[in-house]
């Protein structure tokens, strides 16, 4: 599915350069690499590359994986044709400084692709909707991800501008603002439902968060 979406998102089916910022264990980059293209990962958390490596070596795929920060690539300008990331945009204590790296490290006429979700509107009924589900994966299902990630993050929070502020309009206006043109939203409904069909039915009735997708070319 997700090859699908960017294979019809590309203008060309050639071999590109691609860079996945914030790779994590390489899911963009494992992808990439799936479609045949020349993919390089960075990501700021040694173990994740660790992970990221891993799962290369197991899947035979050959990438290039770096230690490095979003918001200060280790690459020279114009090194690539695409830069992709996934659930990073929310992460960024710079998201501005973020966005003008990876203009930078892209080629004239370079797309750049980020995926996120709305995943902590302000709104009242959706901050209902999380404690719910909160509790729900407590009690329910004895899952304790919630609170680890409550203990991770809420300290740094206050730090990040996206954390409650994420959402497609946010971030297509990052990207114009940075010099993106032709920048686009893609809702990703393929993808939400099939998220869908795989939950329980509590999960269904709480509602999910949407994802999407945003596009951007470099000059």
């Amino acid at each position: 599915m997700w090859k699908q979406i960017f294979e019809n998102s590309l203008s060309s089916h050639e071999s590109l350069k691609v860079l996945d910022v914030g790779t994590g264990a390489g899911f963009l980059a494992l992808l990439f690499a799936e479609m045949g293209h020349k993919v390089t990962g960075v990501d700021l958390s040694e173990s994740m590359l660790e992970k990221a490596k891993h799962n290369a070596e197991n899947m035979g795929l050959e990438i290039d994986f770096f230690h490095g920060d979003a918001e200060k690539l280790p690459f020279e300008d114009s090194s690539f044709d695409l830069v992709v990331n996934k659930f990073l945009l929310w992460t960024l204590p710079q998201p501005s400084c973020a966005a003008r790296e990876w203009k930078r490290v892209l080629k004239s006429g370079g797309r750049i692709f980020a995926i996120d979700g709305d995943w902590f509107s302000p709104h009242p009924a959706r901050r209902i909707k999380r404690v719910v589900s909160e509790w729900t994966n407590i009690f329910v299902k004895k899952n304790q991800s919630s609170k680890i990630f409550k203990d991770c993050y809420g300290p740094i929070r206050n730090s990040l501008p996206l954390y409650e502020e994420i959402s497609s309009k946010n971030a297509s206006l990052l990207f114009s603002e940075t010099g993106f043109v032709n920048t686009a939203v893609n809702p990703l409904m393929e993808v939400q439902k099939f998220k869908k069909s795989r939950q329980s039915f509590p999960q269904r009735l709480l509602g999910s968060n949407s994802i999407f997708l945003i596009s951007g070319q470099k000059e």
